[in-house]
C-alpha cells in the first residue's frame, strides 16, 4: 500500500531546486530550451511511500505546467512530467517533456497512480492524459517503474460521439518489451480507468 500527499505551488519556489532534475534528457530527448523557463507557472508534486519486498521506497512525481481547469489552463508552451524513486541503496528517475504542449498540457490524476506486487516486486503505474486534446483520437501515457527499470508508453484510444472510448492500439506490439505479467496488468488497469471521454479530461 502507498501513502501519499500532494501540493500545488508556484514555480518561483521550485526553479532553483528542480532545474538540475528536470533538464536531464531521457529517451534521446533534448534538454528543455532555456527560453521556455519563462512559461513555467504551476507545478503538481505527489509523494508516495511503498515497500518493494522489505525495502521502503519513496516515490516523487512532479508535473511542470499541469492541466488546470480552475484557471482555464489547457495548453501552453511547455509541460513536463518526472518520476523519481529512492531507497537507501538505489535511486533512479525518468523525465518526459511532452513535445506538443500547445495542443494540450499533461493531466495527471493522483488517484490513478497505483502499485501492484508482481513476481515479488512492486510495479508502479503512473498513467496520465492530455487536457485540451478533445479529438476522437486520443491517448493515455504510462510511466512504469518495476524491478529497477523504467518504461514510458503512449497508448492510443478512440472516443465516439456518444462519449464511449475504446482501445485503438495493439498492446502486444506497443508493450512488447514488458514482461507478459506486466502487460496483462496494464490491460486490466486500462479497462478499469479509461472507458469514457471524461476519463481523459
Amino acid at each position: 500500500m502507498m501513502n501519499y500527499q500532494f501540493t500545488i505551488q508556484k514555480m518561483k519556489s521550485l526553479v532553483t531546486s528542480l532545474i538540475v532534475f528536470f533538464f536531464i534528457p531521457v529517451f534521446g530527448q533534448k534538454s528543455v530550451n532555456d527560453t521556455l523557463k519563462r512559461y513555467y507557472q504551476d507545478s503538481l508534486i505527489i509523494h508516495k511511500n511503498f515497500k518493494d519486498g522489505t525495502v521502503s521506497n519513496k516515490l516523487t512525481v512532479k508535473v511542470i505546467n499541469p492541466c488546470n481547469a480552475e484557471k482555464n489552463r489547457f495548453d501552453g508552451a511547455v509541460t513536463i512530467i518526472s518520476a523519481a524513486v529512492k531507497n537507501k541503496n538505489y535511486s533512479d528517475s525518468i523525465v518526459y517533456n511532452y513535445p506538443y504542449a500547445q495542443s494540450g498540457l499533461i493531466n495527471l490524476k493522483t488517484n490513478n497512480i497505483s502499485s501492484y506486487n508482481i513476481n515479488k516486486h512492486e510495479a508502479i503505474f503512473i498513467p496520465f492524459t492530455y487536457c485540451g486534446n478533445w479529438d476522437n483520437d486520443t491517448k493515455v501515457s504510462y510511466i512504469i517503474l518495476y524491478n529497477q527499470k523504467k518504461y514510458l508508453y503512449h497508448i492510443k484510444y478512440y472516443c465516439g460521439e456518444d462519449g464511449k472510448c475504446m482501445l485503438n492500439d495493439n498492446l502486444n506490439n506497443t508493450l512488447k518489451d514488458l514482461p507478459s505479467t506486466l502487460r496483462l496488468k496494464i490491460s486490466k488497469d486500462l479497462a478499469t480507468k479509461y472507458n469514457k471521454s471524461s476519463d481523459f479530461q
